[in-house]
C-alpha cells in the first residue's frame, strides 16, 4: 500500500516540475525588446575549464558597459549612441544598426566561480570567462545529530 502512495507522490512532483518548466518556456517569448532598446548578439560556450559568454558590441568602450552577476544570472547593460549626419532632413533607406540602451540577461546553468570571472573587450567583442567549479551539491554527506537538551517544565 505504501508503494502506491509513493508512486503518486513521485508523479505529483514530476507534474509540478513539468508545470514549472512549461511556465518558464512560455515566459521566454515575453522578453520583447522595449522601444528604443536593442539586443547584441551573444554566444555562450562551455570549455572543459570555463563558461564563456561572447557578446558583439562594436563601437563600445569598456567604460560604457556594465556587467552585474547575481547568482546564476549575468546582466550586461550599456548605451550606444551613434553620431548621425547633421543635415536637417535625413532620410534613411536602411537602418539596421542598434542604437540606444541594451540589456542582456544570461542564465548560467553550470556551477561557476563568479569571483574569479574575467571580462575583456577587444575589437567589439566582449568576452566574459567564468571558471567552472565542482558541483558538490549532489555529493552525499553525513550531518552530525546533536542531542536536544531537556528543558524543565
Amino acid at each position: 500500500m505504501a508503494a502506491r502512495y509513493e508512486s503518486l507522490f513521485l508523479i505529483s512532483r514530476f507534474q509540478a516540475e513539468l508545470d514549472r518548466l512549461f511556465h518558464e518556456a512560455m515566459q521566454m517569448g515575453e522578453n520583447d525588446v522595449p522601444l528604443g532598446e536593442w539586443q547584441p548578439a551573444i554566444d555562450v560556450v562551455e570549455t572543459p575549464a570555463a563558461i564563456q559568454i561572447l557578446a558583439e558590441l562594436p563601437g563600445f568602450a569598456a567604460s560604457e558597459l556594465r556587467i552585474e552577476v547575481r547568482g546564476t544570472r549575468i546582466l550586461i547593460t550599456g548605451t550606444k549612441s551613434t553620431a548621425l549626419p547633421e543635415a536637417r532632413q535625413v532620410r534613411f533607406h536602411c537602418l539596421e544598426r542598434g542604437h540606444g540602451r541594451f540589456s542582456r540577461e544570461i542564465h548560467v546553468l553550470s556551477p561557476v566561480n563568479t569571483h574569479q570571472g574575467t571580462a575583456r573587450l577587444r575589437d567589439g567583442l566582449l568576452i566574459l570567462e567564468l571558471p567552472k567549479i565542482q558541483d558538490k551539491r549532489q555529493e552525499a554527506r553525513v550531518l552530525h545529530i546533536q542531542e536536544a537538551e531537556e528543558t524543565p517544565e
